[in-house]
């Protein structure tokens, strides 16, 4: 009667997936990690272009007292992951966007204008998300810990 009730039971948790199964959930060579991935080179590419007078904006915003009238300032994003990531913005008020690629276990900066922003990434299997009025200079530290 036992051996029944066990082999019933073992039954019952294989029909409601509680067992492990060989259906995978994640997949890190789906076509969604695949495109991002492209995205991230092609964006990493794009990046290169001036980056040194990026830079030495950017390190100015950092230095100096930040000014109401200037219209940009600077984002730095230290990605603490395993994971290369994309970090997109949205200034919600006139829907321009900023792609950001910071490679794994590196840093990537920026200029941007000030404004309030949507913040979205995907930090390996991790989602961040969040809402931030920029006004002066943000240092961003992202991790998949």
């Amino acid at each position: 009667m036992k051996s029944f009730l066990f082999t019933i039971l073992l039954v019952a948790l294989n029909g409601c997936d509680i067992l492990p199964s060989n259906n995978t959930i994640y997949r890190p060579n789906s076509p969604s990690t695949n495109s991002e991935k492209g995205e991230f080179d092609t964006l990493m590419e794009k990046d290169k272009i001036n980056k040194i007078k990026v830079n030495a904006e950017v390190v100015t915003y950092l230095l100096n007292e930040t000014q109401p009238q200037d219209k940009m300032t600077a984002v730095v994003v230290d990605n603490n992951s395993s994971c290369d990531l994309i970090l997109r913005m949205l200034e919600i008020r006139t829907n321009q966007i900023y792609n950001l690629p910071v490679p794994k276990n590196s840093k990537n900066q920026f200029v941007i204008k000030k404004g309030n922003y949507t913040l979205k990434s995907n930090i390996c299997a991790a989602k961040y998300y969040s809402q931030k009025y920029i006004s002066e200079p943000l240092i961003l530290a992202l991790s998949n810990r």
